[in-house]
């Protein structure tokens, strides 16, 4: 069996690369998996890794990764200030952001957004997204009296700004009647927010779970006012759920989404408006709905990506050790 390496800086699978790293080891199950984080894993990540060998340190050695005795090594933003380079094995590094990246045998951008803002990728990779678990209790998107339109993120302050509460405002002045939902939002934010959707917000903390609610969210909406995302991971598995996205027209949003087709993207609070007015259509939004899914499924699904994984994986002569 061959064995595998993945370094991530945090420990933390509800954000990150983490979550990356361990869609790979569901992409191969037929591998032995070894995870390094760089940062000791709270306990929701150690449960979910817990068909992995999972090791802690402060950095990655070339010593290191003689003793994991591994046949690849896969680097996920890895600092060359905290992860040395390897030459005792081979190695790629998937960049999920721009920044400084330690030296590898071959470098994936996750997006061609980002690839064209990384001079070391060769390659792009789609993440891998698996479907996510609905769970009993789920309520049916089929069955809501009223539209119910949801946003998750990283929670941390720089994802959630207090520049979204305006946005909302003016959405819930158009639409009184649409339900809100809200994932990762901080402690500080909440309130402002259930002003601005007219006590027609509800929140929920992110964790593993949470995305179960994707399967009850007629639409996802995303914006941000600075920050554009490299690949747009929770934008993916919503789609997978057939949750239809409705988000900013910028960073690798914009090569998952074609607008009108498989969902909406937005350059200012008036598409954001616009979009939400086509789907109140029953017949359209169901459209985009199945679009969303079967598009997704196509970037992003376990067995697409590991296809296109082993393709890239021949360049390292490695495609020997497994199973198409």
């Amino acid at each position: 069996m061959i064995k595998i390496a993945q370094v991530c800086n945090v420990g933390e699978i509800c954000g990150g690369t983490a979550a990356c790293a361990w869609s790979i080891t569901h992409a191969f199950p037929d591998v032995d998996h070894s995870i390094v984080f760089l940062s000791p894993p709270n306990s929701r990540t150690r449960s979910a890794f817990r068909h992995c060998r999972i090791h802690v340190a402060d950095s990655v050695s070339e010593n290191m990764v003689r003793r994991l005795n591994v046949d690849l090594v896969t680097l996920h933003n890895s600092s060359p200030n905290r992860v040395a380079q390897i030459r005792s094995t081979p190695s790629l590094q998937y960049h999920h952001s721009k920044g400084s990246r330690t030296s590898a045998d071959l470098h994936l951008a996750c997006s061609h957004w980002l690839h064209q803002r990384t001079p070391q990728s060769s390659q792009v990779l789609w993440q891998p997204i698996p479907v996510p678990i609905r769970a009993d209790d789920t309520p049916s998107r089929d069955e809501a009296k009223s539209l119910r339109i949801g946003r998750i993120c990283t929670p941390d302050e720089r994802k959630w700004p207090r520049s979204l509460v305006p946005i909302y405002e003016r959405l819930a002045e158009n639409f009184p009647d649409i339900e809100w939902e809200f994932i990762g939002a901080p402690g500080a934010l909440r309130d402002p927010l259930q002003r601005a959707c007219r006590d027609r917000a509800r929140f929920f903390t992110a964790n593993l779970t949470a995305r179960s609610h994707y399967w009850s969210w007629h639409a996802l909406l995303y914006h941000h006012p600075t920050i554009s995302e490299s690949f747009g991971r929770t934008v993916a598995e919503s789609m997978r759920c057939g949750s239809v996205p409705i988000v900013d027209r910028r960073g690798g949003f914009c090569e998952q989404i074609e607008t009108g087709e498989n969902g909406f993207l937005c350059a200012s609070p008036k598409d954001f408006v616009a979009a939400i007015q086509q789907i109140q259509d029953q017949r359209t939004r169901s459209q985009l709905s199945q679009k969303a899914q079967e598009s997704s499924h196509e970037k992003c699904s376990l067995s697409n990506f590991r296809r296109r994984f082993l393709a890239i994986l021949n360049e390292l002569s490695l495609t020997g050790s497994f199973e198409n």
